[in-house]
């Protein structure tokens, strides 16, 4: 009886180990969900602003059609490919996220004194020199 007890706890917190093991999942870091993040990432003159009522099942997010923007990151979805990153858009442009999915918030970082016909802007997106786009 006792081997039967042991064998039965030990079978019990091997399921235990193997069922906290296989929930554990690496959250995803919530500060790529904040401005400040995106505002440490991009030059310094920068200002990001979150946009987190875009509506329910809103699919695309249009920029306004004046002004200097220097990133637009889309949240949809949860894990690594939740946050898509549009490096030097567009002002008019319309975007919608590589899966497909709806819209949870988008954040717009805009340039505060970039030039975009400056071909040593970091944000030129025809400089060979700029740093790689980084997609989240």
């Amino acid at each position: 009886m006792k081997k039967s007890l042991t064998a039965v706890g030990l079978a019990l917190v091997s399921v235990v180990a193997m069922a906290s093991g296989a929930t554990a999942a690496k959250p995803v870091d919530a500060q790529l969900n904040q401005p400040s993040y995106w505002e440490a990432a991009t030059p310094e003159a920068d200002t990001c602003s979150k946009l987190d009522d875009i509506g329910d099942g809103t699919k695309t997010f249009t920029l306004p059609e004046t002004g200097v923007f220097t990133l637009v990151v889309l949240k949809a979805g949860s894990g690594g490919l939740a946050n898509e990153t549009f490096v030097a858009p567009g002002a008019g442009t319309t975007f919608a996220h590589v899966t497909g999915k709806d819209l949870s918030h988008v954040i717009v970082c805009v340039g505060d004194d970039v030039d975009p016909t400056d071909p040593t802007d970091p944000t030129d997106p025809t400089d060979p020199t700029d740093p790689p786009v980084l997609n989240y």
